[in-house]
Parts: C-alpha cells; structure tokens; sequence
C-alpha cells in the first residue's frame, strides 16, 4: 500500500445501498477507513460486514443531506470517531419527480434540489474544514448525463444535476488543493433505475434491466479517483464511457 493510500477516511452519502454501498466497498479495498452516511442505519449492517472482511474500520451515522443539522453531526462524527477526513463521495440523490414540467408537484421538484444539489452543498461546505487540513483531500460528486443534456419529465434532475456540475467547477476554482471531480456513473442497476423504468416516461425508462451496469463497475472509478486524485482532470465532469479515463485507470493499475 503507497502512502497515498494508507490512513485516509472517506465519508460517502447515501451508502446504504447502489453505487453507495459499492463505492464504500471499493474505497476500503483502496485502504480508506469509512464512515457510511445514510438515513437510517438500520441498512448499514450488510455493507459494514463487506468492508469489516476486507480489514478496514468502518462506521456509519444517520445523515439527511437535505438537512443541515444532520450534515454537520454527520462530519462531527467522522472526526471524532475516525480523526480525520480526506476524501467526501457526494453520493445521495433522488430521480423524482418524475413528471412534464406542468405537472409537477412543486414542493416535490424543489426537494429534488434540496437534496440532489443542496445535499452536495451542505456536504462539501461542513466537510472543507476538515477536508483542507488533509494532505490529499478530495471530493467526487456523483453527476449525470442528464446535467448536459435534457430528458422529457426530469426537469427537477436535470436542473439539479446541472448546478452540481456548475458547484464541482466552483469548488475546483476555489479551493485548487482540493482535487474535485464530477462523475457520471452511467446507466446502473439500482433503485433509482427500477424508479425509472416504472415511470414509462422518456427513452431511459425503456433500457432493459440487463443492459444496465453492476454498481461495482463506477464504484471502481470514483475509488481510483479519490485514490490517485489525477491532477490533469480535476475539476471536470467525468464519464464512465470515457475511454481516456478508462485507460489511465488501467495504466495506473500495472
């Protein structure tokens, strides 16, 4: 294990499940110690036992992004239990309302940003402090396609997921030291996907379940990513399907 490596924390939101779950897995493979954000802990005993058999400590903390008491425990609690923090995975986000703009529930699309931008926000915000004492902090905030281009019935997503990338080029402006990175994980299978498909609404609901990717594929790159920090892509919006991305991963890996 290189010193890059060893003795990192990483705090990941939404961790209990999907891309959450399996990025908390891949960062611990990398040797990072991990504290589980979710909003209910209940859910964490599976993901805790994946991560407790690879050797690393591991906890996890009831968190509501969208709430900024909750946020700010939840980093609280990192530092107290694991003593540090140097890598935040930006990970917890919702796909609904799923809906034609007219026919929105307004106090639902506003929560879509409450979470999928202002989750983001408060996370990053609470956590720079510490984040900036690290010798090699850094933050992926997990993006989308849909921040770059439009989807029928997912104003609330696109919107959000647009701003996110706008923050992750703010973040990456201001606070250079910090290598941020906006990935895009692709079409994968979870939750949010099954949400998706049930809609019926614009061609993403139409994908069959099996050309969807395993969470295991992104959670892959955003460990690599927050394992390696590359300097060269700091501050852009990564795709899985980029093929530079997937040759530096491979490169880096012999």
């Amino acid at each position: 294990m290189n010193s890059l490596k060893a003795h990192r924390v990483a705090l990941i939101t939404g961790a209990s499940r999907g891309i959450g779950a399996a990025t908390a897995v891949a960062l611990a493979r990398q040797g990072f110690q991990m504290v589980l954000g979710m909003r209910d802990t209940r859910h964490a005993l599976e993901v805790l036992g994946q991560i407790e058999a690879v050797g690393v400590a591991a906890w996890a903390v009831e968190m509501d992004v969208s709430n900024s008491d909750s946020v700010q425990a939840a980093v609280d609690f990192c530092l107290k239990q694991a003593g540090q923090l140097d890598a935040l995975v930006n990970n917890a986000g919702r796909i609904d309302p799923i809906s034609l703009l007219a026919d929105t529930d307004v106090q639902a699309w506003v929560e879509s940003h409450n979470v999928n931008l202002g989750g983001p926000y408060r996370a990053i915000r609470y956590a720079l402090p510490a984040l900036l004492r690290s010798p090699a902090p850094t933050i992926v905030n997990l993006s989308s396609g849909a921040a770059h281009a439009t989807r029928e019935g997912w104003s609330a997503y696109c919107s959000a997921k647009a701003g996110l990338a706008m923050l992750t080029r703010c973040v990456a402006h201001e606070y250079p030291q910090v290598a941020c990175y906006g990935f895009q994980p692709g079409f994968v299978d979870t939750a949010m996907q099954a949400s998706i498909r049930a809609s019926g609404i614009n061609d993403i609901s139409r994908l069959a379940r099996s050309a969807l990717a395993p969470a295991e594929h992104p959670a892959a790159c955003i460990a690599w990513l927050c394992a390696t920090r590359p300097s060269d892509i700091a501050g852009r919006e990564l795709s899985i399907n980029d093929t530079a991305l997937q040759a530096s991963m491979k490169g880096s890996a012999k």
